[in-house]
């Protein structure tokens, strides 16, 4: 798939999670929300309960800016440059499309009466330790080695459907928040990869990447100073 029809597919997601803010804010979606939360509350015990809040934790918008900044930045030093650029624009876009369409659907949180831990925001849809949550699992399995990717992606799925349903359990966000946050991170992801594949994006991090290109940097460097 060309970079232009990944970036396409990209917007695609974006519409479909503007689409899924609209419905989930009509009332029988709202009606239907309730009531699954209140499912999901009858099971509540102390076990799953400390989960839930360690799944919040591990995916809290402290956690997603600071992965954002900190491994794109050992990428980087690494001269892992795609990587590095990749790494920052998935996290850091999940985390900007959330942002953007909390501003935008203004989704009120479930009853108050539901909540087993304060809200950070008052927006509900989408969810974005949802968000964050897939967002460091595609960071991972792109990052792992073919040999770990296997593994990789079974523990990152567990580990963004688990903080999806930690958050309806914790009677913070609906279901239809945290399929938009996934959607969030999906649409970030293909924007990378398009964004990524285009020809100038492509042949700037190529020649970036080269190794050639820190000997000749260094040669010259010495060539300078024994010419002086």
């Amino acid at each position: 798939m060309s970079g232009y029809r990944k970036i396409l597919g990209s917007l695609l997601l974006m519409a479909v999670l503007a689409a899924v803010g609209l419905a989930a804010k009509t009332p029988q979606v709202t009606r239907a929300d309730v009531a699954l939360n209140e499912d999901v509350a009858g099971i509540r015990n102390g076990g799953l309960t400390v989960l839930a809040k360690a799944a919040t934790a591990a995916a809290s918008s402290t956690v997603g800016v600071a992965l954002a900044l900190l491994i794109p930045a050992l990428l980087w030093l690494i001269r892992r440059y795609q990587q590095a650029v990749r790494t920052l624009l998935l996290l850091g876009g999940a985390m900007a499309v959330t942002f953007a369409a909390k501003l935008s659907i203004h989704e009120h949180r479930p009853p108050k009466r539901l909540w087993l831990i304060p809200p950070d925001n008052p927006h509900s849809f989408p969810s974005g330790h949802t968000a964050i949550a897939t967002a460091v699992a595609m960071t991972a399995f792109f990052l792992a080695g073919r040999r770990w990717r296997p593994l990789v992606l079974v523990l990152g799925a567990v580990f963004a459907a688990g903080t999806g349903f930690a958050r309806i359990y914790l009677g913070v966000h609906y279901l239809p928040d945290v399929i938009a946050g996934a959607l969030a991170a999906a649409s970030a992801g293909l924007m990378t990869a398009g964004l990524l594949k285009l020809p100038p994006v492509r042949t700037r991090l190529d020649a970036l990447q080269r190794p050639g290109r820190h000997r000749r940097t260094r040669t010259g460097a010495s060539r300078s100073r024994t010419g002086t």
